[in-house]
């Protein structure tokens, strides 16, 4: 068995990997004035979580926010990246191959995600005692759980036929990209799979010794992953209030993490977070989200039904993580600090998965032991077979539309620099000039630059930038300064006034910058500015002194 699912998680996280692998053999078809970098996910967020690794790369204990410039002390806030950067720093891994590290941890926490998965779903079938039936329900069980998708949609594109689904823009619910997506995010589940199946082992928690190492795991997924620990804590109370004694003992063990968070994010710049679900509210609604987790709620709900009605023992962890799903989507409707959606991030598709291979086995072996006969188990295979086909074909057409990502963003030569929703590789004169940032100024500096100049600066160049991010305090504000400084809004003296309270150091004007301003030298609008770097797209100028 244990071979079994080796294979099916090599498959699944090599699977995962298909896009990314693709991109780099791609790498040489880029348009000549184009760099080449491996960005995951969405740009503006990525570059954040480099930023983080590169602190750690060169060797800082707490985390700063280099994505604003006002002066405030560190933090452990995202202290996951920070660490992946002293593992980098450790392994001599140099500042510009960041990525690298980011990518690896995904690797890393993929395959440990699946491992745990496949350990849940043996977990939850331990109440089988046949092991050929054993073995073939929880393959069943763990193929649910990783394929489970959407419920599709036939789609007719660029000559062929491919399967879409529902909620596409929220990269999460993707089932080949959720397999290796975000670092923290991937380690945040793997903790709460791990504790959620050892909370309800009783031989763990009488041992008195292992409450204290669950408690420092539920302490680190309070660091790592917040929402995760208050879930882990209501999947808990719906295991059983009665048996809540060292269980409770562990989540409170966590709780720290949770007052820690409480703490710093009640003022800035690591208010800004905890500000942004308020500020910028994702678009949620109910009934396309449950479209979109797909043929596993129905049947898992009503496999969830059946275990109850049963009093299965062993599947009493998967129902409570479903039931606290549900609570928390229902709960945070009304709690405007916290977007319900962020708790489609607690793997609701592992119970569901689960819950649906019981829901089959159910049927076989209530309609097997009453109509005799033997061959029946074949036969009930092929329903959650087919939900597995299903899911793989959902898979392999989303490599399909990545791969046409990836080859339309090669192609792409407009804009020049990528703004907004627009998604392409940087100007190799756009990355020539950050690195001229990075050599030749302070590392106390601000760094003055548009959104997505400002975005890339931190974590190729370690550097402090006025705005470049959405958790740039008062970013909305400084967005209004920062246009009007380009356009010549300011007078002369106002604007030098202006960048010497700021401590920016240095200004990029490039293609982003160039057309706000409207002018090709940004020098005719501030006598004061030289001139100190220069290539065909872009312009560094510092104060004159």
């Amino acid at each position: 068995m244990q071979k079994i699912l080796t294979v099916l998680v090599w498959f699944f996280i090599i699977f995962s990997f298909v896009p990314t692998l693709y991109e780099i053999k791609n790498r040489n078809n880029l348009q000549p004035d184009r760099a080449f970098e491996l960005v995951h996910n969405f740009p503006t967020d990525y570059n954040f979580y480099l930023s983080r690794i590169r602190e750690g790369l060169e060797g800082r204990l707490t985390v700063v926010e280099r994505y604003t410039s006002e002066p405030h002390n560190g933090s452990y806030i995202h202290i996951l990246y920070l660490f992946l950067g002293w593992v980098g720093r450790f392994t001599r891994v140099p500042w510009h191959r960041s990525s690298d590290i980011y990518h690896v941890a995904r690797f890393v926490f993929g395959i440990t995600l699946l491992f745990l998965t496949a350990h849940f779903a043996g977990q939850s079938f331990s109440f089988l005692s046949d092991t050929r039936s054993k073995k073939i329900w929880l393959s069943l069980a763990f193929l649910l759980a990783v394929t489970a998708s959407t419920w599709p949609k036939l789609v007719f594109f660029n000559g062929g036929w491919r399967l879409g689904g529902y909620m596409p823009w929220w990269s999460l619910m993707d089932s080949l990209q959720r397999i290796a997506f975000i670092p923290h995010l991937l380690v945040g589940q793997a903790l709460i799979v791990f504790l959620i199946a050892t909370l309800w082992d009783e031989a763990t928690m009488k041992k008195g010794g292992n409450w204290l190492f669950l408690g420092a795991l539920a302490f680190v997924l309070g660091m790592v992953f917040p929402p995760g620990l208050l879930f882990v804590a209501v999947t808990v109370v719906c295991m059983g209030i009665a048996n809540l004694g060292p269980r409770g003992l562990v989540i409170a063990m966590g709780a720290p993490a949770l007052l820690y968070l409480q703490l710093m994010t009640s003022f800035y710049p690591w208010k800004r977070l905890a500000q942004q679900d308020i500020l910028n509210p994702l678009p949620f609604q109910y009934m396309e989200y449950f479209l979109a987790v797909g043929y596993v709620f129905p049947f898992g709900i009503l496999g969830g039904v059946f275990a109850l009605i049963r009093r299965e023992k062993y599947l009493i962890p998967a129902v409570s993580w479903v039931v606290a799903w549900l609570s928390l989507l229902a709960i945070f409707r009304f709690v405007p600090q916290q977007s319900p959606l962020r708790f489609s991030e607690m793997l609701p598709h592992v119970p569901l998965g689960i819950l649906t291979a019981y829901l089959f086995y159910m049927i076989w072996h209530w309609f097997g032991a009453r109509l005799s006969l033997k061959s029946y188990q074949g036969l009930a295979l092929i329903p959650p077979l087919i939900l597995v086909v299903i899911g793989l074909g959902v898979m392999y057409s989303s490599w399909l539309w990545q791969r046409d990502f990836v080859d339309h963003k090669m192609r792409s030569t407009y804009p020049f620099v990528p703004t907004g929703s627009y998604v392409l590789y940087p100007l190799k004169d756009f990355i020539h000039a950050v690195g001229f940032i990075q050599d030749s100024t302070s590392t106390n500096g601000v760094i003055l630059a548009g959104t997505t100049a400002g975005n890339y600066i931190p974590p190729y160049t370690g550097r402090t930038v006025y705005i470049g991010h959405a958790n740039t305090v008062r970013a909305e504000e400084k967005q209004v300064i920062v246009s009007g400084f380009f356009r010549g809004a300011m007078k002369p003296d106002e604007a030098k006034a202006f960048l010497t309270d700021n401590r920016i150091s240095a200004i990029f004007f490039g293609p982003q910058e160039r057309e706000e301003s409207g002018t090709q030298d940004l020098g005719k609008l501030y006598p004061f500015l030289r001139v100190s770097y220069k290539n065909t797209f872009v312009t560094v100028y510092t104060i004159a002194q």
